[in-house]
């Protein structure tokens, strides 16, 4: 382990301490940067619906939940999807509530678009949707951030190829993407090629073991699939400034995130991921090395949650705990233990609702030292599993201490970001958690099947940001051992420590 990366983490150790101090002590509004644009994200599986309409066909998503097998998992309606919040038709009054912000980020479908999964049998329908959708979003005044892929593809792939399992998916993708490219660049200058790989890798993968169309020898070794470039970051810091935990984080940063942040940055994978996952890395070639190094103009960071890691043996309940969201990364890591919230049980509160700006600035912190690439936060919110409905003054609140967290980190470090964009601009399908755990800024009514639109009461915290783009200090109503951090003076020595790695 290298002394650079000691110093990378004293600095985000002590960048957590300054959280509150920096960005929330002070209870005046915060000022964003002039060139920082906010938005609200959809992606097509979810709010869509539609899902047979207007030659759109099957997807592998589709068929997954149709088959009813993930009731283990929490699904109690395979068919919920189906319709979803029904933008498919109603994608002209979603686009009229996110006016009041800068970007609208969605994603395509490729199955409504080339339902045959190739170029050469485009769906016009489909084709001339995202169109629509598109010149809407400029009709407001708004940018489009466009995801080419948000793990929804045409499910004739499975059954040939068993889809990103095989490398035949690599030219089919090329040429779906060259075809939106082309189809939309003229409007779309912001682009994301793949949402949260690690993700379609690890959940969905075991989403597809339990429902019996993988087996888990198929999905042994999860780097095989791995593609990019929005990633989920879960960002991991040292229980303790020991060296051992120290190296603990940066091995599971390195595993989870760098795996795919590296290979299109500096052409390979980190070190650290190869000495700890060995041949399941399969080597690249110079050839593809020099193909994908520097091939990407940002970097994409979703970003909920975080967690503690630490040089040792982990319990079964933390071996379980983390298999559900980091797959299996962490068999690769034997000797670490890492402490996170189990999104399933109990703990499903605080993973959803907690309010933690220090896993924000974590992840900010480490991407961008370590890889020096613009970012986008692409995606960040408040899940509700307790039933705020629209009385959401906590999600006002969790957006209010992230925003101003990430501005303080600008303006702490340098750090370019483009654009931060919160999860969700609507309620949306939010996979195993159904309708039941909603992360939108527009509440729709679900429960009675309207599907009606009724802005959130956190919605006059985006109105005002929109209109001013000052965030106001907005403090939970609850008190949180999350947002109380411990009084450290230690800026000077974080300037210090980023100076020197400089």
């Amino acid at each position: 382990m290298g002394c650079k990366t000691v110093l990378l983490w004293l600095m985000i150790v002590g960048a957590r301490a300054a959280v509150q101090r920096d960005s929330n002590a002070d209870p005046g509004p915060m000022e964003l940067p002039g060139d920082l644009l906010i938005g609200a994200g959809v992606a097509a599986i979810q709010v869509e619906g539609a899902w047979n309409e207007d030659g759109k066909s099957e997807s592998n998503l589709d068929y997954l939940f149709h088959l009813g097998k993930l009731s283990s998992m929490g699904v109690t309606d395979p068919h919920a999807h189906d319709v979803a919040a029904d933008s498919y038709h109603k994608y002209k009054e979603d686009i009229s509530l996110a006016a009041a912000l800068k970007v609208y980020r969605f994603s395509l479908s490729w199955p409504r678009i080339l339902p045959n999964a190739t170029a050469s049998q485009p769906n016009p329908k489909g084709v001339q949707f995202y169109h629509d959708v598109i010149d809407e979003v400029l009709l407001h005044g708004m940018i489009p951030m466009v995801t080419v892929y948000h793990f929804d593809h045409p499910r004739v792939l499975e059954d040939n190829f068993k889809g990103w399992w095989s490398p035949e998916m690599i030219p089919l993708f090329k040429e779906y993407a060259r075809f939106v490219f082309n189809e939309y660049g003229k409007k779309v200058k912001h682009w994301t090629t793949i949402n949260e790989p690690n993700i379609l890798c690890t959940y969905f993968a075991n989403l597809h073991v339990i429902s019996g169309l993988y087996t888990a020898e198929e999905v042994s070794n999860h780097y095989q699939c791995q593609v990019g470039l929005t990633i989920l970051n879960l960002p991991a810091t040292p229980n303790s400034t020991a060296p051992e935990d120290v190296y603990a984080a940066e091995a599971v940063n390195s595993l989870y995130a760098g795996t795919i942040y590296g290979p299109v940055v500096f052409g390979d994978y980190p070190q650290i991921a190869k000495d700890f996952a060995g041949e399941k890395l399969a080597p690249f070639s110079d050839a593809e090395k020099e193909l994908l190094r520097d091939s990407t103009d940002y970097i994409g960071v979703n970003v909920y949650n975080g967690m503690k890691a630490a040089w040792r043996k982990p319990t079964a309940a933390e071996r379980e705990n983390a298999d559900l969201l980091l797959g299996k990364t962490m068999e690769d890591l034997p000797n670490v233990a890492v402490d996170i919230p189990n999104p399933l049980g109990p703990q499903s509160v605080e993973f959803f609702e907690g309010i933690h700006p220090e896993y924000l600035r974590t992840a900010v912190l480490w991407v961008w030292q370590t890889y020096k690439k613009p970012l986008i936060i692409t995606e960040n919110g408040f899940g509700d599993v307790t039933g705020h409905g629209t009385k959401d003054q906590l999600r006002a609140a969790y957006h209010s201490v992230s925003l101003r967290t990430l501005v303080s980190t600008i303006n702490s470090f340098g750090v370019k970001v483009i654009s931060y964009c919160a999860w969700s601009l609507i309620d949306a399908f939010e996979w195993t958690g159904g309708m039941d755990r909603p992360f939108g800024l527009v509440y729709i009514d679900y429960k009675n099947k309207t599907l009606s639109r009724t802005l959130k009461e956190s919605s006059e915290f985006w109105i005002n940001l929109g209109e001013t783009r000052m965030v106001p200090l907005i403090r939970p109503e609850y008190s949180s051992s999350s947002t109380t951090l411990k009084p450290i003076a230690c800026l000077l020595l974080i300037r210090i420590v980023f100076n020197f790695i400089e």
